[in-house]
C-alpha cells in the first residue's frame, strides 16, 4: 500500500487545519496582472509627476480655443471714432450722410463786385461775380423806427474815408463815434447810411444783436474792424451793395 504524501496534491484553504494555503512546488508563482496605471518605481523616478501635470496642462490650453472656435474668429476691425455711421433699420444698410454745404449766396449775382447784406441772418458776404470773396457778421439798425432801420434796397458806395467821427441825432438820441473806415452808400430824409468798424461793441455781438432790440445800429451797417479794413480795401467806389430782410 502506497504511503501517504502531500506531494503533488493541492491543499485547498480550509482542509487542513494546519494550512491557511498551499502551493504546489510543481507550478511557478504566474506574476500579477499590472494594473493599467501602473508605473514601475524604477521608471517613475524617469518622469517626474509634476512635468506631466505641466506637459496635460499645456496641451489642454492649446485644445480648449480649437474645441471652442477660437482659431476660425477673424479680428473686427474698430470703427474710426470720426467715421460713425447712425445705426441703420432693420433690414438695410447703414449710409453715412454727408454734411451739408454752405449755401453760396453769390451763385446768382452777374455784377463784378457785390455787397449783399441780409438783416435777418445778420451776415454780409462780398461777391467776386459768383463767388464768396469775404463774408462776415453784422449789425444792422434799429426796426422801431423808420430813420433808425438799414434801409432795403440795392445802392452804390459813393465815397471812402478813413479816421473820421460819424456824428449825429435821430429819435433815440445823438451820437458822435470815430471810426477806422467809412463807406457811404445812401442818403434820404434821414441822413447817411454807410459801412464802418464799431471799435465799442464786444466781438461777440457781431450778428447777435437783434434788430428789434435797442442795441442795435442806427440804421449804419456796422462791421467787425478786421471785416471793415478788408472791405474797405477790396470794394472801389461804384460798388453795389444789396440789403435784404
Amino acid at each position: 500500500m502506497a504511503s501517504s504524501s502531500l506531494e503533488g496534491k493541492t491543499i485547498r484553504p480550509g482542509s487542513l487545519g494546519a494550512y491557511s494555503y498551499y502551493r504546489s512546488a510543481r507550478r511557478p508563482d504566474r506574476p500579477r496582472a499590472k494594473h493599467p496605471s501602473y508605473i514601475p518605481a524604477s521608471r517613475s523616478k524617469l518622469i517626474p509627476r509634476k512635468l506631466i501635470v505641466a506637459i496635460l496642462v499645456v496641451a489642454a490650453l492649446i485644445a480648449l480655443p480649437i474645441l471652442n472656435g477660437g482659431g476660425n474668429k477673424q479680428p473686427v476691425a474698430s470703427q474710426s471714432k470720426t467715421q460713425k455711421t447712425a445705426p441703420a433699420a432693420s433690414g438695410t444698410a447703414a449710409v453715412a450722410t454727408p454734411a451739408k454745404k454752405a449755401a453760396n449766396h453769390c451763385s446768382g449775382n452777374g455784377s463784378a463786385k457785390l455787397i449783399l447784406v441780409s438783416i435777418s441772418q445778420r451776415h454780409l458776404w462780398a461777391c467776386d461775380g459768383a463767388t464768396t470773396a469775404y463774408d462776415s457778421p453784422v449789425i444792422t439798425g434799429m426796426t422801431a423806427y423808420p430813420a433808425t432801420e438799414t434801409p432795403v434796397g440795392t445802392y452804390h458806395i459813393y465815397s471812402k474815408q478813413t479816421h473820421t467821427t460819424l456824428t449825429g441825432t435821430d429819435i433815440t438820441g445823438s451820437w458822435s463815434d470815430p471810426v477806422s473806415y467809412w463807406m457811404p452808400f445812401l442818403d434820404n430824409q434821414y441822413g447817411t447810411y454807410g459801412f464802418h468798424d464799431a471799435t465799442w461793441r464786444d466781438g461777440s455781438a457781431f450778428g447777435n444783436v437783434d434788430p428789434a432790440s435797442s442795441n442795435a445800429s442806427h440804421g449804419c451797417v456796422e462791421l467787425p474792424l478786421q471785416t471793415s479794413q478788408w472791405l474797405y480795401g477790396w470794394a472801389g467806389i461804384g460798388t453795389a451793395v444789396t440789403i435784404q430782410n
